[in-house]
């Protein structure tokens, strides 16, 4: 009897530490919405389906209600717009940046993720067989037409725009700029996907810069230390472009993250996009 109590009580004690370990991972790892995290919904027209949107409000929202904040879109809302908010409330705690609306535009599953942020003129998939073109024109038309006004119409906002994001919402992002650039003030792109289609995004970027010498905007872009060899010379290439191409009026930062994979990248990346676009 003793040795089978010798035996159970280190497994319970392993068991519980597991079940503890899961569950602070549940408790402080799962998306937290907040008091100051408004959900909204929007019937879209352009988009012809329902779309939902994550508004995170700054600490002194209500306190100070005559005072209007910039505002940050986040592709991949519900997972990028998460640890945004938390840098941007944190950096605008310690005087850093100012206090920013956060809002997160999270994707209707994983073929509407490829359909709206793949630019036109390119693959949605990398299959040979799979002709469809990107809808990523539509998606800014969406944001551009029906989000914007939304969140300026319900929230006090500057008019100051950043759009955000990660991977292939980083592509979409530098695509925004070509075609859009006075749509939003800052573009942070991080990890972009930039190979997609032989690196067809570096050259359209290059075109773009040489045609606008009085481009005035910011740009922020990064990539991991440790990406695949097909994101490092994508991106390279864009960083190249920037330095032969770049009007005057361009501020412009290319970021490599030390000790980042794809994966997280974009989170430790953030920070210093935000001060970069946002610092007084």
């Amino acid at each position: 009897m003793k040795r089978l109590t010798w035996i159970v009580w280190p497994l319970s004690l392993a068991l519980a530490v597991i079940v503890t370990w899961f569950a602070s991972l549940y408790v402080f790892e799962r998306p937290r919405l907040g008091p100051q995290v408004q959900q909204r919904s929007l019937a879209s027209q352009v988009l012809a389906e329902s779309r939902d949107y994550l508004v995170h409000l700054p600490e002194g929202y209500e306190t100070q209600p005559g005072k209007h904040y910039p505002v940050v879109y986040v592709l991949d809302g519900s997972s990028q717009d998460l640890h945004t908010a938390a840098s941007a409330a944190l950096m605008a705690r310690i005087g850093v940046v100012p206090e920013l609306i956060v809002v997160g535009i999270p994707n209707v599953g994983g073929p509407g993720r490829q359909r709206d942020y793949t630019p036109p003129g390119m693959r949605q998939d990398t299959d040979p067989d799979d002709l469809r073109e990107g809808g990523g024109d539509v998606f800014l038309d969406f944001i551009e037409r029906e989000l914007v006004p939304a969140v300026d119409g319900e929230f006090r906002t500057t008019g100051h725009r950043t759009l955000a994001g990660n991977s292939r919402g980083g592509l979409l992002v530098v695509h925004a700029l070509v075609s859009r650039p006075r749509l939003f003030g800052a573009f942070h792109a991080h990890s972009p996907a930039l190979w997609r289609d032989d690196s067809a995004m570096v050259a359209r970027l290059e075109d773009f810069l040489k045609a606008n010498p009085t481009l005035e905007s910011t740009l922020f872009l990064s990539l991991g230390e440790h990406e695949n060899n097909k994101m490092k010379a994508a991106y390279q290439a864009a960083v190249q472009a920037l330095e032969r191409s770049a009007p005057v009026g361009l501020r412009w930062r290319a970021h490599q993250t030390a000790g980042a994979h794809h994966g997280n990248n974009a989170e430790r990346a953030t920070p210093l996009a935000l001060q970069f676009s946002h610092a007084p």
